[in-house]
């Protein structure tokens, strides 16, 4: 049985409250709230408010007769976060947020202070959620690259087959620049040589549009040079035995095993894959960001930036070398 209440399944205040608040628009149209979030957010928040539906529907079934904000009191979001007690803090802090975000911007004239002091002490007690699970695995950007760098450069020359020699070359480039310069996944397989990535001898510089940053803001830098020798074997060797698996010819830098554009659900694997044959440790995309930001942060204001950037870290008047600098 499940815990979320599909959005076909809402009653008509829910889905119609829905709607105008995501909706896309322009300035005679207008727009909804959460016009501006990303599909990707708005696609998380469903299921969490409809989790929130369907303990409704389940034990108040009666609340679903009010309009969708009056039912949020919070006596009744306390007695579903008891509902959720078997559940992570990072979890439920999820779940309420979630909840929130869409109400408020729904109904931004209510008086949500009552609210907002909720989460805030759900948030205090989620922290940084469950660190046990990255115990071992936040590694020196430099352990990260040198894995990299061997897996394209001399661990691939041993796979069994061409095709796996190509995919090793590709892994190992990808965890190679991921090591230096952590970008999101999103912006990872966004790249288009010629248009958000530029090679130039043996130099290469990414020009991350808006769209592809966390932060909305474009985004440029040079590739480091100790990435370019696997990113070129990579574009000479491996990418060209990728692409030419596919059915037509395309412009992504990184290519899958069947030639097509590589995935977002499959970069994950490939560098966990790639970082547990040569560290013995799955090492997950988000690991990246948290092991060079958490050793070049402090100290280096251009990493700072950057680390602002990928969307990992605040940039405020308390990060330390804008203290210093003061």
């Amino acid at each position: 049985m499940s815990l979320v209440l599909p959005r076909t399944q809402w009653t008509n205040a829910d889905r119609s409250m829905w709607e105008v608040v995501f909706a896309k628009g322009d300035l005679l149209d207008g727009q909804g709230a959460m016009a501006h979030v990303r599909l990707t957010t708005q696609t998380s928040l469903e299921p969490r408010y409809g989790r929130w539906l369907e303990w409704l529907r389940v034990n108040e079934p009666h609340a679903l007769d009010l309009p969708p904000s009056q039912r949020a009191t919070l006596e009744r979001l306390k007695t579903w976060l008891i509902a959720l007690d078997h559940t992570a803090p990072m979890t439920r802090l999820a779940f309420i947020d979630g909840v929130l975000r869409v109400l408020m911007a729904a109904n931004p004239e209510r008086d949500w202070s009552a609210h907002r002091t909720l989460r805030t002490r759900l948030k205090k007690q989620a922290g940084r959620g469950e660190q046990t699970r990255k115990k071992g695995r936040v590694l020196s950007s430099s352990v990260l690259l040198d894995a990299g760098l061997n897996l394209a450069l001399v661990a691939a020359d041993e796979a069994h087959s061409p095709i796996w020699r190509a995919i090793h070359i590709r892994d190992g480039a990808i965890i190679a620049l991921l090591a230096l310069l952590p970008i999101r996944r999103r912006a990872l397989v966004g790249l288009r040589i010629g248009q958000s990535v530029f090679f130039n001898g043996e130099t290469a510089t990414l020009a991350l549009s808006a769209s592809l940053t966390k932060s909305g803001v474009p985004w440029e830098s040079e590739i480091p040079a100790p990435v370019i020798p696997a990113l070129m074997r990579y574009l000479q060797e491996a990418r060209p035995a990728l692409l030419a698996r596919a059915a037509q010819p395309h412009d992504a830098l990184w290519v899958a095993r069947k030639g097509g554009p590589l995935g977002y659900g499959a970069v994950a694997p490939a560098i966990k894959n790639g970082t547990e044959r040569m560290l013995g440790i799955r090492v997950s995309p988000h690991l990246f960001r948290e092991s060079y930001c958490q050793i070049w942060c402090p100290s280096d204001h251009h990493a700072a930036v950057s680390c602002w950037f990928i969307g990992l870290m605040p940039l405020t008047k308390s990060t330390p070398w804008m203290t210093s600098a003061r």
